[in-house]
This record gives C-alpha cells, structure tokens and sequence, in this order.
C-alpha cells in the first residue's frame, strides 16, 4: 500500500509549491539578467539546470491534467487499481527508455514530450481495461458509467489512431526517426484498445442478460485470439524495421516472446478444444446408434 499512496496529496502539494517557487525564480532571474525576451529564452534553453526546472513543471501539469482526466472519465480510483498502474508503470518507463537508447541521437525536448504523452496515454488505457475487467464483477450498469466509458473510448481511440497515422505520415517524408517507436507503441495501444471494446461490448451484453449468456467465454476466447495474433504482427512489424535501421530492439524481445507465446497457447486450447467436441460427438453419435439396438 505504499506504493500505491506515493502521490499522496501532501507530497504532490510539497512537489508542486517546489517546483513553482523553483520556475518563478529560474524566469525572473533570467528576465533581471537580460533586457530583452529573446536573449532571456536564449539563456534558459542553453542551460541544464533551467530546462530540468521548466520540464518538471510540465510534469506537474500532466500529473495535475490526468489526475483531472481520470475523476473525470473514472471517477475515484479502486486501491488495486492505482496499484497495477505503479506496477505497469515501471515496466513501461524501463521498455520505453530501452527503446530511447536506440535513438540517443535523436534524443531532444520534443522525444520527452512525446514520451511523457505516451505514458499518459498508457495510464488511461491500462484504467480503461481494469474498468472493463471489473464490469464482470457487476450486475447492473449504470448511465454515468456508460457515457463515461463511451466518451473516453472515443478519445482513446482517435488519439491512437491519430498519433499512428502522423507517424506514417512522418515516416514517408523524412525516413525513419524517433517517431517509428511512438507509432507503434500507440500501435499496439490501439489493438489493445479495440480488444478491450470488444470485451465491453460482450460484458455489457451479457450484464444486460442477467449473467447468462452461455456463449460469452467463446467470444472472449476469440477475442483474446485475435488480440495476440495483431500484437504478435506488430512486434515482429516493428523488430524488423528496427532492425533494419537502428539494430538490435532489444526492449521488444520480451513482450515479442510473451506474444509469441501466448498466441502458441491459445492455439493449442483451441485445437484441443476441438478435438473435445469431436469426441463428444462420436460418442452422442456411437449412443444414438445403440439405443434403436438395444431397443
């Protein structure tokens, strides 16, 4: 539980005064310093100490946005909830500074931008799937919750696709950069995202028939079938232009190798699922047959 409390209020009002006393006083020394706006910008984009301060400022803004976002869309988050996100958090932060190395050329203001954009976009995706997750738990469904999830399904889905097809887009026109790796991160954030409205879609059908519908695991199955069989596309997608401009991606091997893996399990339960139902119906048919016999 103490990780899960790290952004306590008190320590996010501690971190917050810092770091607003720390950004009037680095602006109005740099204004004192210089007579004009131009050479003050001059003085704060040239050094370090400066633009750690003003970055930390646009961390503060994001955390205060999502923490606006997030009452907003899920209202108060479950303990377990900001648990995972702490968990899911660290591996994604590791993975993506992983895949930055591979980039340090290109390393710049606008690549941190981007990746504290994308980890945003990730922490809303993985509450989004908890939410989705624990309608199973649910028996009813109220109107809040469904105008709530609906309108953040619509946003999540149009900044996926957006941020891929500028990727593309980028990509086209000045070759491979920085972007391949944020487009297919929101990529695969995208097929996760179509997964995990395929399973609202069958929790909200089978809330609606009070917990009965019998054929629901057989769509979740074929879901979560499809769902690994895009990611696996592209990882393997993403290895190879890696690879091919960059070397070695490291950061993907794992998650290509839980893929991979996942998808050979799945279809291993589908074939010995169907070969279950062969069986039974051998023997229903061997049963049918000698009973007019024994008649």
């Amino acid at each position: 539980m103490a990780n899960a409390n790290r952004w306590s209020p008190p320590r996010l009002v501690v971190y917050g005064i810092t770091t607003v006393v720390l950004n009037i006083g680095i602006i109005a020394l740099a204004f004192i310093n210089h007579d004009y706006y131009y050479t003050a910008c001059i003085q704060l984009s040239q050094s370090g100490a400066a633009m750690m301060i003003l970055a930390n400022m646009g961390i503060l803004m994001t955390i205060l946005l999502g923490k606006l976002f997030s009452r907003i869309f899920f209202g108060r988050l479950r303990a377990i909830e900001i648990e995972r996100l702490y968990e899911q958090g660290w591996f994604a932060v590791t993975e993506t500074c992983l895949a930055l190395a591979i980039l340090r050329d290109e390393f710049d203001a606008a690549t941190l931008a981007l990746f504290v954009f994308l980890l945003f976009c990730k922490v809303f995706h993985w509450i989004y799937e908890e939410r989705v997750s624990f309608m199973e738990q649910q028996t009813g469904l109220t109107a809040l919750f469904l105008v709530r999830t609906v309108s953040l399904s619509f946003i999540l889905a149009s900044v996926d696709f957006i941020m891929v097809m500028y990727a593309i887009e980028n990509t086209k026109r000045y070759g491979p950069t920085m972007l391949v790796v944020f487009g297919f991160e929101f990529a695969l954030l995208l097929v996760r995202f179509m997964s995990t409205w395929a399973k609202l879609i069958l929790n909200t059908v089978d809330i609606l028939r009070g917990g009965e519908w019998e054929e629901k695991q057989a769509y979740v199955f074929y879901v979560d079938f499809v769902d690994d069989l895009a990611k696996l596309v592209v990882y393997v997608r993403f290895f190879f232009v890696l690879m091919k401009f960059y070397g070695m991606p490291i950061h993907i091997l794992r998650e290509l190798y839980i893929t991979a893996r996942s998808l050979i399990n799945r279809c291993g339960d589908w074939i010995r699922y169907r070969k279950a139902m062969q069986n039974m119906h051998l023997q229903t048919t061997k049963l049918s047959n000698l009973s007019p016999q024994r008649s």
